[in-house]
């Protein structure tokens, strides 16, 4: 089916009391398993790549933003059930620019070395670009802590997310969505925070665009759907994606042994293929969060 705008994701959401997860990809096996997770599930969902890390200036190999947004829509658009394509948290403005015009249904810019001044005229000034091309856009006002990884431990940066300065940044900026701060960090699983969800409801009453929760991959189920509840129309997770692609990628690799068929092992979709139990991992994980989310029997 064509891609679903952004807008026509949250409100089915609001309408369903559920939230739609934004499921993190990096090559066409994570796409595929996040499909075929939406499809088992018969879930809306949002596919998407980072933003920090395509266009890094430290890339070992560089691969052209035009791939996957040719590869991200087509597999969206292969799927029976609702779904956009992201590109996230991106604080290279040239790659965003590139990504509205390839046809990504929401982006979002972020760049934590800013100051928030000037944070909101950046994301501002990217929400007259892609308005114009009727592409949606997600900002936050401040980034989380750890953002692409970095973070071991939990610290006193907890960078919270104000109501009234939630409220202004929105009407200031013009997004479509805002990422708000209940007391997460990117901590990669690493650890499991609680949410100030007496926050969460002074921030419903201020903020009238979609809310959404980053770092889900370290917030307490419960706390997730007690969010749901309370309005949270989108949560991403990545990390806790990737560790399960790597584990069961790591565990198939080592019980292959010395003995092996390179056709089989590598790439031929069969039994034997260690990237077939990667990413069979990967979309168990997404189908219980899906579940978890509320969205399975949505679509």
């Amino acid at each position: 089916m064509p891609l679903v705008s952004f807008g026509d994701l949250m409100a089915a959401a609001g309408e369903g009391g559920y939230a739609v997860g934004y499921f993190e990809c990096w090559d066409m096996a994570s796409l595929m398993a996040v499909a075929d997770a939406a499809e088992a599930t018969r879930s809306p969902a949002l596919l998407g790549f980072s933003g920090i890390y395509l266009p890094h200036p430290e890339r070992v190999v560089n691969e052209p933003l035009s791939v996957y947004a040719a590869l991200g829509q087509a597999v969206c658009r292969a799927l029976p059930v609702p779904a956009g394509l992201i590109y996230n948290e991106s604080p290279d403005l040239d790659s965003l620019v590139k990504a509205i015009d390839l046809g990504f249904s929401l982006v979002m810019f972020s760049d934590e070395s800013l100051e928030p001044p000037a944070q909101r005229q950046r994301v501002g000034q990217v929400v007259e670009i892609a308005h114009e091309r009727g592409v949606a856009v997600e900002g936050e006002v401040r980034a989380l802590a750890g953002v692409g990884g970095v973070l071991p431990a939990a610290n006193d940066d907890a960078r919270l997310t104000g109501p009234e300065e939630a409220a202004a940044f929105v009407a200031e900026t013009g997004v479509d969505a805002l990422a708000v701060n209940l007391g997460q960090m990117h901590l990669h699983g690493r650890r499991s925070l609680s949410l100030d969800l007496e926050r969460l409801g002074q921030l419903r009453e201020q903020v009238h665009v979609p809310l959404v929760l980053h770092g889900a991959s370290s917030i307490q189920r419960n706390d997730l759907r007690t969010a749901i509840n309370l309005g949270v129309r989108k949560i991403n997770v990545s990390s806790l994606l990737k560790q399960a692609y790597f584990g069961a990628l790591r565990e198939a690799c080592m019980a292959a042994g010395e003995s092996i068929n390179p056709y089989e092992v590598i790439g031929s979709g069969l039994k034997e293929d260690v990237l077939v139990a990667a990413r069979l991992a990967l979309q168990e994980v997404v189908m219980e969060l899906m579940d978890l989310f509320g969205s399975a029997g949505k679509a």
